[in-house]
């Protein structure tokens, strides 16, 4: 995985223009944790209408964590929160089998983006947790150590959980107190914000390209492993036809 300082000067200008008329971070906007897609209620269970994202422009990958190859025909962009039950359901339920078939055989590039809820108080620890380990080549055990610790990221805390995973705790600590750690995550919320992207867990699945940017189909939450698989293989099918 590259160096977050690497990432962050690729990143510069495109956090700038994603940041205009948005600013950084969570504040002031309405997030929300989603499981299989269904029309958003108000208080009186009655149907209210909420705008679906879409992208406007092509999502910036460089640099982000990933796993498979570059030369996967399928990529699976993930917008998620450590602390979201529902992205901990994909977690444990969808990735295992996503990893198996679609990842270790070449065929889906998996990255992550952050978008820590903002009434989620360990989410954005959680993610500068995991985006710190990985400066020591432990982004993905500790991305699955903390959603399968969910339930304890406030009793245990987020640098105890990676340190069970071999990370040094003092290196962890310094480099999540980095601005620059901070403003990696608030460019994958303003970059969420810019598309309309607030629940979680949110996927962008389409074609992979060359030139480290990505768009495709939007997805709203967790869904079972069948209709996911469903939903890869027609993708598939559809980029081998043509």
């Amino acid at each position: 995985m590259r160096l977050l300082h690497r990432k962050f000067s690729t990143l510069a200008s495109s956090i700038a223009l994603l940041a205009l008329g948005l600013g950084l971070g969570t504040g002031g906007t309405l997030l929300l944790q989603a499981t299989t897609p269904r029309p958003p209620t108000n208080e009186t269970g009655e149907p209210q209408t909420r705008l679906q994202p879409k992208l406007t422009t092509d999502l910036l990958v460089e640099g982000e964590p990933s796993l498979g190859t570059a030369r996967a025909p399928l990529t699976i962009v993930e917008f998620s929160d450590f602390e979201c039950r529902y992205c901990q359901q994909f977690h444990q339920t969808v990735m295992p089998n996503l990893k198996k078939e679609y990842i270790e055989t070449g065929l889906v590039r998996f990255i992550h983006k952050d978008l820590p809820l903002p009434f989620h108080r360990q989410a954005l620890p959680a993610a500068a947790a995991a985006r710190c380990a990985g400066e020591q080549n432990k982004y993905w055990t500790t991305y699955g150590a903390l959603f399968d610790g969910q339930s304890c990221l406030q009793c245990k805390g987020v640098v105890a959980i990676a340190r069970e995973q071999g990370v040094d705790a003092n290196t962890l600590q310094a480099c999540m107190n980095r601005a620059a750690t901070k403003a990696l995550i608030n460019a994958n919320v303003s970059e969420a914000q810019l598309h309309g992207i607030r629940a979680t867990p949110t996927f962008v699945i389409g074609p992979t390209r060359t030139d480290n940017s990505h768009r495709g189909e939007i997805v709203e939450g967790a869904m079972p492993w069948i209709q996911f698989k469903a939903m890869l293989d027609e993708q598939l099918t559809a980029l081998s036809a043509t």
